[in-house]
């Protein structure tokens, strides 16, 4: 199942939140590694379920509103969790000794779930970049790939299409124009 069928359903029942149970079943595998490879350092490993539980009951409880991306909000949300168990468990262990080392991993994993969260984010963004080209006629998609993608000076690709320059600026504007307008029209669809 993904994430378009997670999101579609919800739209039915009319809330923001996802069949959870068919959200948990989408990410079980990545939250669980997540968890594991945060509490593998702490030698936490065991309660690698507990944490996963512990977010999806948060879920449950408080659920978040306008999540765009479901499985990076997963990601941060256990890394998180886990992080929290590590720092409540070398608390207990060690009394109110300091945990500075805790805490730069804590920072350290959030930086780096918040790194993924943006990758996902942008080949999510990239993707439905992809499915819009579709709306543009070949001159101007190779005219857009020239100029934009390629970098080529717009005399260059002007020469080779038997334009003016003027003309090439005038497609790529327009081109760019209709791309983001039919990007934000589907984007925005997928959040009603």
């Amino acid at each position: 199942m993904n994430q378009d069928n997670l999101l579609g359903s919800a739209n039915e029942r009319g809330c923001g939140v996802p069949d959870l149970g068919a959200l948990y079943l989408c990410y079980a595998d990545t939250m669980h590694k997540v968890a594991a490879s945060v509490l593998r350092e702490a030698g936490l490993t065991s309660q690698m379920q507990d944490v996963v539980q512990d977010v999806i009951v948060s879920i449950m409880t408080s659920p978040p509103a306008n999540v765009g991306n479901w499985e990076a909000f997963l990601v941060i949300a256990v890394k998180r969790k886990a992080l929290d168990r590590i720092n409540s468990a070398h608390v207990r262990h060690a009394g109110n000794a300091s945990i500075e080392s805790v805490e730069d991993q804590a920072d350290d994993e959030i930086d780096v779930a918040e790194d993924v969260a943006a990758e996902l984010d942008r080949k999510q963004r990239a993707a439905v970049a992809w499915d819009c080209l579709s709306i543009l006629d070949d001159r101007d998609r190779r005219v857009l790939r020239d100029v934009v993608v390629r970098e080529r000076p717009g005399t260059e690709v002007a020469k080779e299409h038997g334009l003016s320059p003027g003309r090439i600026s005038q497609i790529v504007t327009g081109a760019l124009t209709r791309l983001r307008d039919e990007m934000m029209r589907r984007e925005g669809g997928d959040e009603q």
